[in-house]
């Protein structure tokens, strides 16, 4: 399935993307004065900012570290390969509608080692859930601990709790994951006699994929790159801050970069045009003008963050992708018109 095609599948989701990000870059640009503008760009220190760079560059041999353990019970890949894949899914996400980045790894790790797309992508749905879960105990922990508005402690806590739920729904799967194979394996069985191998392959392949939420191979290990994660994220968060001189101190950097991290993490979760254009400046500001940081300055920050992270993933990405011989256009990558949809 090409992309125009997608588009065309989903005219009202791309629509409603492109007048949300419209509507964002409009109500925080709207009263731009050019003039402090020029000055926050001015008093920039590239240096820090390169450094904050090199740090995000970094984070993605973690990411890749991480993914390569969570496709370990499917099959051993090199952390180069997949840091690669993470590369181009990120440049995916800059250029491509829906998100489709994540579509794009999962494409870049299936046709290249062989794998079940659906497997593949489980993974990354597994990769996003330890993400979210990780978020929210450290967002929940941070506005527990040291709220920033007076709503802070209450959303916190309701956070934390939900994913207390989640937890004990996971050990609960955990204790009856037995009767979950046998069903998985019956459904399957179901499905080859009824002459849809192909689907019985991506059941089994999916299940395996999920089923490291329950059966996680080192643990220990995970839980410490996904920590590691998000101190690295929040270090590019802090070194972007402290090279604009907006004249905070360490401790409110510390606690401007921490509320900063969370607005732009919940800002992707909103439907936006490719390379999150809109939502990623709009959570900027908001989280800025709780610290009366000047709008304008703020603005120049927002752009140029954004804008470090675009020439970032996209140039890199797209070069693995010539280096591997793959193009953006995923119906030559995919074993069927349904495997877009796992992912989205």
């Amino acid at each position: 399935m090409r992309i125009a095609e997608l588009v065309k599948e989903h005219p009202l989701k791309f629509l409603v993307s492109i007048v949300v990000s419209l509507a964002l870059v409009y109500y925080s640009f709207k009263d731009l004065a050019w003039e402090p503008f020029w000055q926050a760009l001015l008093s920039i220190n590239y240096w820090i900012l390169a450094g904050g760079g090199f740090v995000l560059v970094f984070s993605n041999l973690v990411r890749a570290a991480r993914w390569k353990i969570l496709l370990s019970p499917q099959k051993k890949i090199s952390t180069k390969y997949l840091y690669e894949a993470t590369m181009m899914g990120y440049m995916g996400n800059n250029v491509l509608p829906f998100k489709l980045g994540e579509v794009l790894r999962a494409v870049v790790v299936a046709k290249r080692h062989h794998l079940k797309f659906s497997g593949v992508g489980a993974s990354i749905v597994v990769e996003r859930g330890l993400d979210m879960f990780s978020f929210l105990i450290l967002a929940g922990l941070y506005g527990a601990l040291v709220p920033s508005f007076e709503s802070a402690r209450l959303l916190s806590l309701l956070g934390l709790g939900a994913l207390f739920m989640v937890i004990i729904l996971g050990f609960w799967v955990n204790r009856h994951h037995e009767k979950f194979n046998t069903r998985i394996e019956t459904w399957s069985q179901n499905l080859v006699e009824k002459g849809h191998p192909k689907r019985a392959e991506h059941l089994v392949s999916i299940f395996k994929g999920l089923e490291t939420i329950w059966h996680m191979p080192k643990p220990i290990q995970v839980i410490i790159q996904t920590g590691f994660l998000w101190l690295l994220y929040f270090l590019v968060t802090f070194m972007g801050l402290a090279a604009f001189d907006f004249g905070l101190g360490w401790v409110e950097l510390w606690k401007v970069s921490s509320v900063l991290l969370v607005f732009t993490t919940l800002s992707l979760s909103i439907p936006a045009a490719p390379g999150y254009v809109g939502t990623y400046h709009g959570a900027v500001l908001a989280a800025l003008l709780i610290f009366n940081i000047d709008n304008d300055a703020a603005r120049a920050f927002a752009i140029v963050l954004h804008l470090m992270n675009y020439l970032i993933y996209t140039p890199i990405g797209a070069w693995y992708l010539m280096k591997a011989g793959l193009t953006l256009d995923l119906a030559k990558s995919h074993e069927s018109v349904t495997d877009l949809k796992i992912l989205k």
